[in-house]
């Protein structure tokens, strides 16, 4: 059994040591945020320690490309 779910876009961000600070770093489509992280980290062939401080969020509202 195959799930069909539907693809949204994420805002992927880069946290600092403390965790006090975000960096946006763009968008990545995906059918969850661990979906979407995975995604972006393989396609800008992150680190583990790169992947470690990245996050994907689903944003609040809708935005403009």
């Amino acid at each position: 059994m195959a799930f069909h779910g539907y693809e949204v876009e994420f805002e992927i961000y880069e946290t600092t040591e403390d965790n006090a600070r975000h960096k946006f770093l763009g968008y990545m489509a995906g059918i969850s945020a661990y979906d979407a992280k995975t995604r972006w980290t393989e396609a800008h062939q992150s680190s583990l320690e790169e992947e470690e401080r990245i996050a994907a969020l689903y944003p609040s509202f809708p935005h403009e490309t």
